[in-house]
């Protein structure tokens, strides 16, 4: 059965999609079979995996995948998912047309069907590894996903706005555990710190001690790798193997995996 993890934080700009894009790659080849799920309509993870949602229009897509499990006669999940150019990485993208399912999803709710559990537990024997890129939000949709895994990876910068963004991020967790007793913080992870500067020596110990056991120790750099990466529409570990940033990744990689297991 797959370990399911979802990367969410408040706060938007702290690095969801750049970690989840790396991590994917990095355990694909490692030898894991890996689904990434696209649970933002900007489409930006699906970017980076060869599915722009400017270009793509194609109808397997997030939104169709939930509006097949709450359809009459379902599709089996596997139907939903995308192969992509990355080893053992597949993907259920997503783009703008994932607003029409949005009230289904909680309609849905009402009558106590979790769409994304369905999902998950549909497609999980067939992964190791099943990531969720979530959007910046705590809400009804990321609810059933937090209701939905087993795990969440959190993101933070070394500022203010981070923090509230992560606090906020961890007190929803807390309430959606009324449902799911078995959600699980995995880390809280340094995202894009520059730590010349005076103002990440001042917080960065701070924010570790403010989360305690809940932070991992690899601090993913600011670094001009990210940014060529994100243009290039590939993970960072695809495009720099070698790059600081990569390594960085590599670290926290395995300090996941220690975590979950």
């Amino acid at each position: 059965m797959a370990k399911t993890i979802a990367i969410c934080s408040n706060k938007g700009g702290v690095g969801k999609t750049t970690s989840t894009a790396a991590f994917a790659d990095l355990l694909g080849k490692r030898d894991y079979r890996v689904l990434i799920i696209d649970a933002d309509p900007q489409g930006n993870l699906s970017k980076r995996f060869g599915y722009d949602p400017k270009t793509y229009r194609g109808d397997i897509q997030l939104g169709s995948a939930v509006m097949n499990i709450l359809g009459d006669n379902p599709r089996p999940a596997r139907d939903f998912v995308m192969k992509t150019q990355n080893k053992n990485v597949d993907i259920i993208p997503n783009d703008d047309r994932y607003a029409a399912a949005t009230k289904a999803l909680l309609d849905a709710v009402i009558l106590g069907v979790n769409a994304y559990k369905i999902l998950i537990q549909e497609l999980s024997t067939d992964y190791d590894y099943i990531l969720i890129d979530c959007r910046p939000a705590v809400d009804a949709d990321i609810a059933q996903i937090m209701q939905a895994v087993q795990y969440l990876l959190i993101p933070v910068n070394a500022a203010d706005d981070s923090v509230d963004g992560v606090n906020t991020t961890l007190g929803y967790a807390n309430q959606c555990r009324r449902a799911n007793p078995d959600l699980k913080v995995a880390g809280i992870f340094f995202e894009a710190v520059n730590m010349r500067t005076a103002v990440a020596h001042d917080y960065v110990p701070q924010i570790r001690e403010a989360f305690g056991d809940f932070m991992l120790e690899a601090i993913v750099p600011h670094s001009e790798d990210a940014r060529k990466a994100e243009s290039a529409h590939e993970p960072v570990s695809q495009t720099y193997p070698s790059g600081k940033a990569t390594r960085a990744y590599t670290k926290l990689l395995e300090e996941v995996l220690t975590r979950v297991g």
